[in-house]
């Protein structure tokens, strides 16, 4: 079975995998991102998904997600091999494993120069973190007028519909204010950190604690990197997220509105020469 994965590209500038940050989303990793492009990594984010990769990265996610938790998809769930396909060009890998699973991280775990970094929070403060990011988008995307527009925007629909598919993976397919939904989002949230913690190479894994502080002071070390003058970059709070998905989605529904209006013109000049034929009868 073809996959999208293998109808990726293959990357003109393949990079050696240096650090994964195996976290979860909603943990500090936007901030992360870009003190880690300071100190001179590449890293992959979904806010390279979203401005660089496009719609070809966000399928490709979305079926990593599917694969990794539905056995019955008939998708193979993706290795090592497959991320060097899709994120070759980047020596840093962030957030991804978490939805596609630790067997995609293999080979990395057993190639000694790779570190690892996870960001970890109180659960609690994760969930609700979670259904005010992504949870709203995806009921957002349920209302008019984006329920109407994701079908007249390709990328759209796919962004649209891949922020509903990772939601679900930490949810076990549960929506946002379902009964059950914050109970699975936590407890599958608490044993992803654990089988982390008992799966990444202990002498290679820094474990950072948001309510401890997550800055230059925890990673620096851990990355034998001197600590710059700069300031640690700020995190991404909800506010900021809403910013940033905004700025995303603002050229998308732009985009859709121009195709829908047309399609609307469309049906209308059809009908009103319907209906001259009709009445000339």
């Amino acid at each position: 079975m073809s996959r999208e994965v293998d109808r990726l590209a293959q990357p003109a500038d393949r990079k050696k995998m240096r650090l994964i940050v195996a976290s979860c989303s909603r943990t500090g990793t936007l901030g992360l991102h870009s003190a880690l492009e300071m100190l001179g990594y590449t890293p992959y984010h979904m806010i390279d998904l979203m401005f660089k990769g496009k719609e070809p990265h966000m399928k490709t996610f979305r079926e990593g997600i599917v694969a990794h938790n539905n056995r019955f998809s008939g998708v193979k769930r993706y290795e090592t091999p497959d991320l060097d396909r899709w994120i070759g060009e980047y020596d840093c890998l962030m957030e991804i494993p978490s939805y596609i699973g630790l067997r995609s991280l293999q080979r990395y775990i057993d190639d000694p120069d790779v570190k690892f970094i996870v960001t970890e929070r109180s659960p609690d403060k994760w969930v609700k973190s979670i259904n005010s990011t992504i949870g709203e988008a995806i009921k957002l995307a349920a209302q008019l007028p984006l329920c109407v527009l994701k079908r007249f925007d390709s990328e759209l629909g796919h962004f649209l519909h891949l922020a509903q598919v990772m939601y679900w993976a930490y949810s076990d397919g549960a929506q946002p204010g379902d009964a059950n939904c914050d109970a699975a989002l936590r407890q599958n949230y608490v044993d992803y950190i654990s089988t982390v913690k008992e799966t990444l190479p202990q002498d290679r894994l820094l474990v950072v604690k948001l309510e401890e502080g997550l800055g230059w002071e925890q990673i620096c070390p851990f990355l034998e990197q001197p600590i710059p003058e700069e300031k640690y970059p700020r995190g991404n709070e909800p506010d900021k997220f809403h910013r940033i998905v905004a700025e995303y989605l603002e050229p998308r529904i732009k985009a859709a509105m121009m195709k829908f209006g047309g399609a609307v013109a469309t049906v209308a000049v059809a009908g009103l020469l319907g209906w001259r034929y009709y009445v000339q009868q």
